[in-house]
């Protein structure tokens, strides 16, 4: 059993809540009235059935209340007590529900004392990922009933459905947030500024507007709670909520080309729209530099160009997969690479990151961040990371993706001359290098390619990188785009265009 985290709530704004819930005609499948039944079993079974029905319905939270009439809805008060309440084998009732209720049960129990009389509220986070279940059987509301639920049932089908469209975006990331204390958790500001909006004088439409885009939620009670999409735009700090402390954006410089000795260790604590900025500076400072000459002039340049670095940076904290508890999204230095990893496989085929339709498990976060100017439109930014890769002559970035690896890492490389490049790498350039052509509706010849390396037109080169394209013909990498065309004149395209 996990309870969810919020300010604390004092006597009177509990009772709002009850008040607030006794204002509707009837039980629902979501609420439910007790005088004073308060049978272990019968609550077990009400949690999973009020979980899963809130769940069905669309809504956060379920709610059970003690101390109310059913048909009439007057306070009568209750003489239950949770604390003290004992269930079978005379356990507390607090840890034998833990036992008997699955993984996935999130509730808290609140006892309010109001003008002499006691009431209960137990109140209940809509199932996540899965039904909640009582005792391994799954149960749920039909009216203000509560009843098992039928396995293969049309209903069940539903419930598994919603579960699994359900956005984690749009989850509870923190409840019972007043009015006033907004400013304490988000930064409001700073979210206007990034959005080239002139902020609202009141308080009450700030709310309104974040509210509307799904930054906030309003509670039954009056107060506010901030959703995951919220936090991890505008957050002043992803610690402090439980389900986002593994997601601030992490920037590590290793001593050297290993991962023996860490020289620095950044952690951005801060919503994405916050710690993009901040990144790209601090990346920019850890890299290695290199003296380069720009005619009769020398200026110093960084070894990896700053505009992939943005692009990878923003792409891993896109398209992260937010269920993931165990990681969030890395950039790991040394002095020859940039790795960038984020947690979830690519939902387009590694190879094809550059071509494909743009996919993305988090379109709220994405969409926000790209009103913001801080990620590009969606599928660009490969497009702009491997250019800018090409117009440095370094080899071209690498991405790794897989179930067993259950994450997905991007690879840049320092610059290489041709003569020292692996064949993978130059056999990846060239492929990436065709991807880049045909997205700008052109193909491939020798002479880009040549060009693409930083090669001089001569005959050693032209003959080397024949054989590179013959190579790659051969593996199915790439391949003619006119198959009778003289020798002279021949262009490539990716083998799977």
């Amino acid at each position: 059993m996990r309870t969810y985290k919020g300010t604390a709530m004092g006597e009177a704004d509990q009772m709002e809540l009850v008040y607030s819930l006794i204002g509707f005609p009837n039980e629902t499948e979501w609420l439910e009235f007790k005088e004073g039944n308060s049978d272990p079993k019968s609550i077990g079974k009400d949690i999973s059935a009020l979980a899963n029905s809130a769940a069905l319905m669309g809504r956060d939270f379920a709610y059970k209340i003690w101390g109310v009439e059913d048909s009439t809805h007057r306070l009568v008060g209750t003489s239950f007590d949770p604390a003290v309440k004992k269930a079978s084998g005379n356990q507390p009732l607090s840890l034998w529900l833990r036992t008997m209720l699955s993984s996935n049960a999130n509730y808290e129990f609140k006892t309010i004392n109001h003008d002499g009389l006691k009431f209960v509220v137990l109140v209940i986070r809509a199932a996540q990922n899965q039904p909640v279940s009582f005792d391994r059987q799954t149960f749920i509301r039909v009216g203000s009933s509560t009843t098992q639920l039928a396995p293969g049932s049309s209903k069940e089908v539903e419930l598994w459905k919603k579960l699994q469209t359900g956005q984690f975006e749009l989850g509870i990331a923190m409840a019972d947030i007043r009015h006033e204390e907004l400013a304490d958790h988000l930064d409001i500001e700073a979210y206007y500024e990034l959005l080239r909006m002139r902020k609202p004088s009141s308080n009450s439409s700030v709310v309104a507007q974040l509210v509307e885009q799904e930054l906030l939620k309003a509670q039954d009670n009056g107060r506010l709670s901030i959703t995951n999409l919220g936090a991890l735009l505008i957050g002043k700090r992803l610690t402090a909520y439980p389900c986002l402390q593994k997601r601030p954006l992490r920037i590590v410089r290793f001593a050297g080309r290993g991962s023996y000795e860490i020289l620095n260790d950044i952690e951005l604590d801060k919503g994405y729209a916050l710690a993009l900025q901040e990144a790209e500076s601090v990346v920019a400072s850890l890299i290695p530099s290199q003296e380069v000459a720009d005619g009769a002039f020398r200026r110093v340049e960084a070894v990896f160009p700053q505009k992939a670095i943005i692009e990878f940076i923003s792409n891993e904290v896109i398209h992260q997969d937010l269920c993931d508890a165990t990681c969030g999204p890395t950039v790991f230095i040394y002095d020859n690479r940039i790795e960038f990893s984020n947690p979830g496989v690519s939902l387009v085929p590694a190879d094809r990151v550059l071509n494909a339709q743009p996919k993305t498990r988090n379109a709220r976060l994405a969409g926000i961040l790209r009103q913001m100017d801080l990620c590009e439109e969606g599928g660009t930014g490969w497009d702009l990371a491997v250019a800018s890769c090409e117009r440095r002559y370094l080899a071209a970035p690498t991405i790794e993706s897989s179930e067993s690896l259950g994450m997905t890492k991007v690879v840049l490389s320092a610059p290489k001359e041709f003569a020292v490049m692996s064949k993978g790498e130059r056999l990846d350039s060239l492929y990436w290098h065709a991807c880049l052509m045909y997205a700008q509706g052109e193909s491939m010849n020798n002479q880009s390619l040549r060009e693409r390396f930083g090669l001089e037109p001569e005959r050693k080169n032209t003959v080397a990188i024949s054989r590179l394209i013959k190579e790659a013909v051969d593996r199915g990498i790439v391949r003619e785009e006119v198959s009778d065309a003289p020798d002279k004149y021949k262009r490539y395209i990716p083998g799977w265009a």
